[in-house]
C-alpha cells in the first residue's frame, strides 16, 4: 500500500506505505537508499530487519507531522515473528494508533531520545543496516505512516 499524505486520510485510516526487500546487506542498502525521501518525512517510519540469527526494529516518531525532531526507539531480538504480516494485515483499515500499537507491542524498546529527523532514507537506515553487515541474507521491511 503506498500513499503520499503523511498526516492521514480523512476516513481515519492513515495513508501508509510498506516496502519489503530481501538480499545481502549491500543489495538492501541500494534498495533502501533508493526509496523516496517521503518515507522518512512521515510522522512515523519503522525499519524492521530480520537476519538468520537476529532481528532489529528502529522507529522514529515525530510529535507532530511538521516536527523537525523525532523520538527514536529500537528493539533487538532473535525474530520478528509475525509482526510484518500483522502490519500488512492492518494497513487497509487501521488507524495510526493501531499501527503504532502493533509496532510497540512487539517487545521492550530502548528509547534513544529525540534527534533531528533524517533528510533521506540513507540517513535513516544506514546505521541499523550496518548491524547486519556480516549476514548473508537479510529481510528488510519499511513502514511509513
Amino acid at each position: 500500500m503506498t500513499g503520499t499524505d503523511p498526516v492521514g486520510a480523512a476516513d481515519g485510516a492513515p495513508d501508509a506505505e510498506f516496502h519489503f526487500f530481501s538480499g545481502s546487506p549491500d543489495v538492501l542498502a541500494q534498495r533502501l537508499f533508493a526509496l523516496p525521501r517521503d518515507i522518512v518525512r512521515r510522522r512515523l517510519w519503522a525499519l524492521l530487519l530480520q537476519g538468520p540469527h537476529s532481528a532489529r526494529i528502529q522507529v522514529q516518531e515525530r510529535d507532530t507531522p511538521d516536527s523537525a525532531e523525532g523520538r527514536v526507539r529500537s528493539w533487538a531480538g532473535e525474530d520478528l515473528g509475525d509482526l510484518p504480516a500483522r502490519v500488512v494485515g492492518l494497513l487497509p483499515t487501521a488507524s495510526y494508533g493501531e499501527l503504532r500499537a502493533a509496532l510497540f507491542g512487539h517487545g521492550v524498546y530502548t528509547d534513544l531520545g529525540a534527534v533531528p529527523c533524517p533528510p533521506s532514507p540513507r540517513g535513516a537506515f544506514s546505521h541499523p543496516l550496518k548491524l547486519h553487515a556480516g549476514e548473508p541474507v537479510v529481510r528488510a521491511y519499511v513502514l511509513g505512516v
